[in-house]
């Protein structure tokens, strides 16, 4: 696996991994990210291979922002029909 040198604000994404290597992954990248490391999601994908994402507290604010912009305020319909 290649080294992980790059602290852009932007979520880290590694390429497919193997079920074995998602341990030294996630410590490379924690590495690289720090204390700053809010929120690591494992996702599986074809043939036991598997996404790592990190996020870091910044990232998670502008992404909870971004999901809360997209959500429609609730109308008193809507509150009745609860």
């Amino acid at each position: 696996m290649q080294p992980l040198h790059n602290r852009s604000k932007t979520g880290r994404r590694v390429p497919l991994v193997p079920l074995f290597l998602i341990p030294k992954a996630i410590q490379e990248l924690i590495k690289i990210r720090g204390e700053s490391v809010f929120t690591i999601f494992v996702q599986r994908r074809l043939h036991h291979q598997y996404r790592i994402y990190v996020e870091t507290v910044f990232e998670h604010s502008r992404r909870a922002g971004r999901d809360r912009a997209r959500e429609p305020d609730r109308t008193v319909q809507d509150v009745l029909d609860v």
